[in-house]
């Protein structure tokens, strides 16, 4: 029965993913203010408790009182399953007082409070003490500022002070000029996208003199894609921020954040690879180097947490742009990218890409992440051009779809454990699905080769 119980218990997790991962979603206000899984893990721990109080008897509660008998009864296992019992339900209630409060208060920004949910999920008190001096920290700004009127406050700053710079060429304007403005505004962050670049080159180069293990943990190869992956996602959202619809002050916290993640993963990940060691499940390493693997580890999920909360900005309708074709577009990204993001995370958790005999999810963690670049582009070239609006929707719904299906091949092959070189139905859809993007693609290419130029040319003539 307790194994049983046990098993049951393991259903709250989906609460913790809820609050974290999607904390503005009706549903997840929902489950916050009812309690439903709190209550659902109290009454499974009524149901394992009783049984062994009666066997028991009232002078089980002596043993409490000492280390030795504490230790003798969490000896056994059906006391050890229903204390894990125990510590989950109140694991989850501090975890919704969390949420809760600072979904009223904001004491912190949303993804700070997801971060500290995840540190309740995992190491109960750290998370609620960490929650606690920060909240005391910013009690009293928050206290006499309701969220709605900071944020009433801020749109009205930014519309007065700030317009966003959109990916469409303004009139005499051009491809390259547009992009130049939107990565101009962001220098910093493009900075540190190509410093992941160099990183992932200069690894590589260590590669071809000295090859890629360095004794006893250490892989430059792993160092080299993680970096370069980390640069490319860089420099590719910052193409979506000016869209997302951020005032200039969450603008800027935003950039701070993701700054200060992707220093980090870049000093463990390098730091501890060419020390030899493996930066995130080190077996030779000292507790400083677990410590670091344990923070690279938050760091990524807070990356994680950070693109749901970008991309729910375009799916809920918080975003500014106007251009619907892009919009579908990044949409298709997105749902792309969220797919890349839970192959990575299945990765860390299974400490591998390896799947069954043959298989390996990285393909479609790689071909996920680059649907970040390959939609959009489709929907910005048939935005310089002069296609009909309806037209450029249409094609850009089909290389959105195909670029998604092609993802979902993978992963279907993937969980077949086979390779994606094997030739089964699962790859020829993903081929098949590839080459219609490609046709898409090539369609918007050819459509702004022929009027992209001509347009801007003749919006100059216009213009004078």
């Amino acid at each position: 029965m307790y194994v049983k119980l046990f098993d049951l218990a393991g259903i709250a997790i989906l609460a913790w993913l809820l609050l974290i991962f999607l904390p503005t979603w009706r549903l997840t206000r929902l489950i916050a203010r009812t309690a439903v899984f709190p209550v659902f893990l109290c009454v499974l721990y009524i149901i394992g408790i009783v049984p062994l109080l009666i066997e028991q008897g009232p002078g089980v509660m002596r043993d409490f009182g000492s280390a030795e008998g504490v230790t003798r009864l969490l000896a056994r296992q059906d006391v050890a399953l229903v204390a894990w019992i125990h510590i989950l339900a109140f694991d989850q209630l501090i975890g919704l007082f969390i949420y809760r409060e600072n979904m009223e208060r904001r004491y912190v920004p949303l993804p700070v409070q997801s971060v500290l949910l995840f540190l309740t999920l995992m190491f109960g008190p750290v998370g609620f003490l960490a929650y606690y001096f920060l909240r005391l920290r910013k009690r009293g700004r928050a206290a006499e500022e309701l969220p709605e009127a900071r944020l009433a406050d801020e749109a009205t700053k930014s519309a007065a002070h700030e317009t966003p710079t959109q990916l469409s060429p303004a009139p005499g304007g051009s491809l390259r000029t547009s992009l130049a403005a939107v990565y101009a505004e962001e220098r910093l962050l493009v900075w540190t996208g190509l410093l992941g670049i160099v990183l992932g080159v200069v690894a590589y180069l260590a590669i071809a003199f000295q090859g890629r293990s360095v004794p006893p943990e250490g892989d430059l190869s792993k160092a080299a894609t993680f970096d370069i992956a980390i640069g490319i996602y860089l420099l590719t959202i910052i193409l979506l921020l000016p869209g997302a619809g951020f005032s200039a002050r969450g603008r800027r916290r935003w950039r701070i954040w993701m700054l200060a993640l992707a220093l980090y993963v870049y000093a463990a990940e390098n730091i501890q690879i060419y020390r030899g060691i493996d930066p995130r499940f080190t077996r030779v390493g000292t507790p400083l180097d677990q410590l670091a693997g344990a923070f690279l580890g938050m760091a990524a999920l807070e990356l994680i947490v950070s693109f749901l909360f970008l991309a729910w900005r375009f799916f809920g309708g918080r975003g500014a742009v106007k251009d619907r074709v892009l919009l579908v577009a990044i949409r298709y990204a997105c749902a792309a990218g969220l797919l890349a993001m839970a192959a990575g995370l299945w990765m860390s958790a299974n400490q591998g890409s390896e799947v069954g005999a043959a298989g390996s999810i990285l393909p479609l963690h790689a071909v996920g992440f680059h649907g970040l670049q390959a939609v959009p582009l489709v929907a910005l070239l048939f935005g310089w051009s002069r296609t009909p609006v309806e037209t450029a929707r249409r094609w850009t719904h089909a290389a959105g779809l195909a670029w998604f299906g092609a993802c979902l091949g993978l992963a279907w092959q993937t969980a077949a454990g086979r390779s994606v070189l094997e030739v089964t139905p699962a790859t020829l859809t993903t081929a098949t699905l590839l080459i219609v993007w490609l046709t898409c693609a090539a369609r918007a290419a050819l459509a702004w080769s022929r009027d992209g130029f001509d347009g801007v040319f003749a919006r100059v003539s216009a213009a004078n």
